[in-house]
């Protein structure tokens, strides 16, 4: 469950914080002379797209995590996914993501810039 959210994750992780920065500084993939405040922008957005898109994913996988040997609820995905949507309704698998928007969005607008500047530094040296 993991791999079935991380990989699609991470490519519209990437992939929005690309389009982004070239849509914010066009030109800049070339040139990498893009200015902080588009990396903060497209990092910001490339982790609200990556969590919006997977965000039912994550709480399916939490939820067989969270299980432990003596009680053991669900048996898989498939069953997980079911039983959340018969038990609680289809819109528990969207429960909290205003919060983990906004932190997705703080937390991802500086992840970028720093590893950019970091590249930066260590070939300048």
């Amino acid at each position: 469950i993991t791999l079935l959210r991380d990989a699609p994750a991470l490519g519209f992780y990437f992939g929005t914080y690309e389009y982004a920065r070239e849509k914010l500084h066009p030109g800049c993939r070339e040139s990498c002379q893009e200015n902080m405040s588009t990396m903060f922008i497209a990092g910001g957005l490339a982790g609200m797209a990556s969590w919006l898109f997977n965000y039912p994913t994550d709480v399916i996988k939490t939820r067989l995590q969270a299980q432990t040997s003596s009680s053991m609820k669900y048996k898989g995905v498939l069953d997980c996914t079911l039983k959340i949507v018969k038990e609680e309704g289809s819109i528990v698998l969207w429960r909290g993501l205003g919060a983990t928007l906004v932190r997705a969005f703080v937390m991802n607008s500086a992840i970028f810039p720093v590893y950019q500047v970091a590249l930066r530094c260590l070939a300048n040296n």
